[in-house]
């Protein structure tokens, strides 16, 4: 039976196209940083092959972990489906154990969060093969590196992060909750590295991280420039009880949501019920006549009410509350090291300061902007009020409009908080020039432009 349940799954993943877009955003971002200079990531490439082993593990480190919310899509969605769908009592009435079924589900979802991975490599084979290569910047394509990133590296990495999600989305049957938890285990280890940074004790380090990047830098530190064009990573080290380490961390998380599961449904409280006779018929009243309009002064109420209404809910809400909370914990986390330059004490110029709160912030406006605008599309239709909605006499584009300048405002509002944190970090260390031109030049007045745009294209 779980056989049967982890085909299923497989089977239905891979009818939706979620799975190929994955795969091809991840084979391109990998084909342009081998195929060219002008893409990076996680920095420079260095002198080495374009193609070498050492790029190969150090691809496959970094894209299982930038993909934590992919990961998180195929595991959440396979996960609250039944629940979702209403269907969970049909299945859970037939003769099906929650091994069977828990088990199932786990392996379907992590083998699927493992396909697009797979786009690193096809990335990085066919970015070397590119007619414009430099010749000595390519080495020959051997299978063993990607095998290895892709077992040692990938493999642990996405076993980790469903073993997390799908017991959080098991256990409280909510999407929002699962996809909290993947940001908060995200930025949790951002966090955890800037403060592993200066541990002395660099074996632990490496060891304490659940993606396995410090000790693949540990283990490849103090490779020549030939070793990073040939060697393979040891079988043995750091990089191995690493990975033997958090594979049974992800082994006892899913243990733990396993024991906590139930098939049966949560007790709710019963709503109070009203007799019949403490029922009082109301009185008819006419209605007031009103005259209808519908020019502008109208419309520009409705879009001033739909703006407030939209932000409101916004800020009020505990994804947007939790987020920031979590992204103020990582600005502070590094604008308290805005005076450290190579371990010298430095002014916190207000550049600097723009610097370092561009390089905290803006993975938290990114996961804003993507959530928040998906959110505001789908919003009337989730709450069934969609078709009435469409039936009012407003025009098509008032609606996107609002949603539009709601997520602009809210940018704006990030924004300005970011700036007000970066001006009482420079007045804490006792530098007065602030400079609130350079803050609106180079952080408000780009971060709008480029994130509004970004929004533009989620919303139209």
């Amino acid at each position: 039976m779980i056989g049967r349940i982890f085909l299923f799954e497989v089977r239905y993943w891979l009818r939706q196209p979620m799975v190929y877009i994955f795969l091809l955003i991840l084979g391109l971002m990998v084909f342009g940083a081998v195929s060219t200079e002008n893409i990076q990531i996680g920095g420079s490439i260095g002198s080495v092959y374009r193609n070498a082993p050492e790029v190969v593990y150090n691809f496959y480190g970094l894209m299982s972990f930038i993909g934590l919310l992919m990961v998180t899509a195929f595991v959440n969605g396979t996960a609250i489906r039944d629940f979702a769908n209403n269907t969970s009592q049909i299945v859970f009435s037939t003769p099906i154990s929650k091994s069977q079924y828990l088990i199932g589900k786990f392996l379907g979802s992590t083998f699927i969060a493992l396909i697009p991975l797979l786009g690193i490599s096809i990335g990085i084979i066919i970015g070397s093969w590119m007619p414009w290569q430099d010749p000595v910047r390519i080495g020959p394509n051997m299978i063993g590196p990607h095998l290895q990133g892709f077992f040692l590296l990938a493999f642990p990495n996405v076993l980790f992060t469903s073993a997390v999600i799908f017991s959080v989305a098991t256990l409280t049957r909510n999407t929002i909750a699962a996809f909290i938890s993947a940001i908060v285990l995200m930025v949790g280890y951002l966090i955890a590295q800037s403060l592993m940074g200066d541990m002395d004790n660099e074996v632990i380090g490496a060891m304490l991280d659940p993606f396995g990047l410090n000790a693949l830098d540990q283990s490849t530190k103090y490779w020549t420039v030939s070793e990073k064009n040939t060697m393979a990573l040891p079988t043995n080290g750091v990089l191995l009880w690493n990975r033997i380490l958090w594979i049974c961390v992800s082994i006892g998380v899913f243990i733990f949501g396993y024991l906590r599961f139930s098939f049966y449904d949560r007790k709710q409280k019963a709503a109070a019920i009203v007799e019949d006779n403490a029922l009082v018929p109301a009185k008819a009243h006419l209605l007031p006549q009103v005259a209808r309009t519908y020019g502008a002064s109208a419309m520009w109420k409705q879009f001033r009410h739909t703006i407030r209404m939209d932000l409101k809910s916004i800020l009020t809400g505990p994804v947007f509350i939790i987020v920031m909370l979590l992204g103020v914990a990582q600005l502070i986390s590094s604008l308290s090291l805005v005076t450290d330059l190579y371990e010298n004490t430095t002014y916190p110029v207000t550049y600097n300061v723009v610097n370092v709160i561009e390089g905290s912030l803006f993975l938290y406006v990114i996961i804003i902007v993507t959530f928040y605008t998906g959110m505001l599309i789908w919003k009337d239709r989730e709450a069934g009020i969609s078709d009435i909605k469409d039936a009012l006499p407003t025009p098509s584009w008032l609606s996107l409009m609002a949603k539009f300048t709601t997520m602009l405002v809210l940018l704006l509002i990030i924004l300005l908080l970011s700036t007000g944190a970066g001006m009482v970090t420079q007045l804490l260390n006792g530098y007065t020039n602030l400079e609130p031109s350079v803050y609106f030049f180079y952080l408000i007045g780009p971060a709008l432009l480029s994130f509004g745009f970004l929004a533009m294209l989620a919303l139209f």
